[in-house]
């Protein structure tokens, strides 16, 4: 299993710096700044970290910024969810080391994988995952 500190090295050789969320650094939760710059640096742009409403997505005292992060790339309409290859790809890469980069759960498409079920599973919940990746963070309080 690779750990955090090889994870960012490996990053920083070949990319240097994180990449700055578009909505600023105070947008998304420090424990997820490496999982959202290997995203970035693989084409992939950013739909969001924080919104103004309940859910990860959103800002609560406890964690003071968000515990999640969306993206997408310009050619998404081209492709949706789990068809979509560098998606898939991307959140193959992710899921691989949830555990160094502090991830809880990836959406995808149709699909859900998480720490509670560590396999892909149906998501049903709603469609809205179909062009883009949903990030969402294990964040210890």
């Amino acid at each position: 299993m690779t750990t955090y500190p090889e994870l960012l090295n490996r990053y920083k050789k070949k990319h240097g710096k994180f990449k700055e969320p578009r909505q600023g650094w105070s947008s998304l939760h420090h424990s997820l700044q490496l999982a959202y710059s290997m995203g970035i640096v693989r084409g992939f742009t950013d739909l969001g970290t924080y919104v103004n409403k309940p859910g990860d997505h959103g800002w609560d005292d406890a964690n003071e910024m968000a515990a999640a992060f969306d993206l997408g790339r310009k050619d998404r309409f081209l492709f949706k969810g789990w068809g979509y290859i560098k998606a898939r790809r991307l959140a193959k890469l992710l899921w691989e080391n949830h555990i160094a980069l502090g991830i809880e759960y990836i959406i995808l498409g149709k699909k859900i994988i998480s720490r509670e079920h560590p396999t892909w599973q149906p998501f049903t919940r709603d469609s809205s995952h179909m062009f883009h990746i949903h990030v969402s963070g294990h964040i210890a309080h």
